[in-house]
């Protein structure tokens, strides 16, 4: 596979003297990365949010891999393996920090929304695009200023957070109604789905509200059911079907990614490969 050198437009880089307690800013910076540019699995021991501008691409984290959409937020936590790779005829547009985090309440926030954040809200959006202005035409009060910002989106991460939990605690009555009046535990409900649906493009959220709560809350008491992530329980259906058509049939190993819901022959033989340690 090709690589590239990423270009990072703007970059600027925290020396730690404009922090405040809860955050040291290390790095801030609007990057695009070439179409086939990969940055090869790392890991740091530091916070790393990696906003989605524009273009496509990947990002791994962890054992899972995801297709990036514009308006999406990826936290990468301390020691976690990761990588990004662009698409192979679009570059991928990111504005990305690297901050340390001493506030034991926020590092509680900010784990409960990793790895992926969809839907952002305006008020985000427009925190980010602060930042560039900043990375841009950096002086010596920017550090400060996107420190600020950063405590200012986290601020308004947590209070989504809050509402979707609050909508939740309402919906569980929903819930718990559908599950007394037909017989049907609302969990089994989407595992149906995945099982009968997995070659679509199945999104978290899509999940969630099937069965009409935000999606943090829904993966809480969907690990706690089956031991995984919904998205890991649906890269495993998709996995296993997989295999079964390689053994039973002539599709090709392209026409098996697509019709198991994998967007690329790439992903889908490396995500093979870690599984069954060996490629399709």
């Amino acid at each position: 596979m090709e690589a590239y050198y990423t270009v990072h437009i703007y970059v600027l880089v925290g020396g730690g003297s404009m922090s405040t307690q809860d955050f040291i800013l290390l790095w801030a910076s609007k990057c695009t990365y070439p179409a086939k540019h990969v940055v090869p699995e790392n890991s740091h021991d530091y916070y790393q949010i990696v906003y989605i501008l524009s273009g496509e691409g990947e990002i791994s984290i962890k054992d899972l891999t995801y297709n990036v959409n514009v308006n999406e937020l990826y936290i990468i936590e301390p020691n976690i393996k990761h990588s990004i790779m662009a698409s192979k005829v679009k570059s991928l547009n990111t504005v990305e920090i690297k901050f340390n985090c001493y506030n034991s309440n926020h590092v509680k926030i900010l784990n409960q929304l990793a790895p992926l954040v969809e839907n952002i809200e305006h008020s985000v959006r427009n925190a980010f695009f602060n930042i560039i202005e900043e990375v841009k035409n950096p002086d010596i009060y920017s550090e400060s200023i996107i420190t600020i910002i950063l405590n200012e989106i986290i601020a308004y991460l947590t209070r989504s957070l809050h509402r979707k939990q609050i909508q939740s605690l309402k919906n569980i009555t929903k819930v718990n109604s559908i599950s007394n009046n037909e017989s049907i535990d609302a969990l089994d409900k989407v595992v149906q789905y995945i099982t009968k649906e997995y070659h679509r493009d199945i999104k978290l959220n899509d999940l969630a509200e099937m069965i009409y709560l935000s999606p943090v809350y829904f993966c809480s008491i969907f690990k706690e059911k089956f031991g995984i992530s919904p998205i890991q329980y649906l890269q495993n259906v998709r996995l296993e079907n997989a295999k079964r058509m390689l053994r039973d049939t002539d599709f090709s190993i392209t026409q098996i990614a697509e019709k198991c819901g994998f967007k690329s022959i790439h992903y889908f033989s490396r995500f093979f490969k870690n599984h069954e340690g060996v490629t399709p």
